[in-house]
């Protein structure tokens, strides 16, 4: 069994979200197709998605960011069998709190907590290089975005109007273009204008 296969597995007996796999399969397109070397992660979980850009782009820088100790643990384990770890640096800390990384990058991935995208975007967008991309995961959140009326849990519905919030932000910005897809849970991919 591969490592993807492994975190796979771990993922879905420990309720781990993870991208899923048409949803990874576009990321790795975009970054392709962005000449991207540098990914931001913000959101490791357990280091599939890290791992995963690691391994396919020889000249990848990778930096990912968690805050959660069960999943800094767990990560630390994968990345540690993944053969791409002197290529990941993971950092530990609240994205929202810690020192942006050194440099520019060419893709920063947002996959942490959804009720503070607009922060992690405001926050971390400076550090964008000129022709790169922001990548946000979950934009439909198991289409509730769209139709919040199919839960009844308040806490999800106040989480699903922050992702709308997030989504009309992104289209409200002066200096970024927004395209949104309905692959995985939904993708939003922004650029500089």
């Amino acid at each position: 069994m591969s490592l993807q296969d492994e975190m796979k597995n771990y993922a879905c007996d420990h309720s781990v979200p993870v991208m899923l796999d048409d949803g990874q399969a576009f990321l790795l397109s975009k970054l392709k197709e962005y000449n991207c070397h540098s990914f931001l992660e913000l959101g490791t979980a357990i280091g599939k998605t890290s791992i995963l850009v690691a391994s396919e782009f020889e000249d990848m820088r990778v930096v990912t960011v968690e805050r959660n100790p069960d999943m800094i643990e767990q990560a630390k384990i994968n990345i540690s069998k993944s053969g791409v770890q002197d290529k990941i640096t993971l950092i530990e800390g609240d994205a929202l709190e810690i020192e942006n990384p050194e440099g520019k990058f060419d893709c920063i991935f947002i996959d942490a907590a959804k009720a503070q995208y607009t922060r992690f975007f405001d926050k971390y967008s400076p550090i964008l290089s000129n022709n790169g991309i922001i990548i946000t995961d979950n934009m439909e959140f198991h289409g509730l975005v769209k139709h919040p009326e199919n839960t009844h849990n308040r806490n999800t519905r106040q989480l699903v109007m922050k992702i709308q919030k997030y989504h009309d932000y992104l289209e409200t910005l002066d200096d970024f273009e927004t395209e949104f897809y309905s692959i995985g849970d939904g993708i939003a991919v922004t650029r500089r204008k």
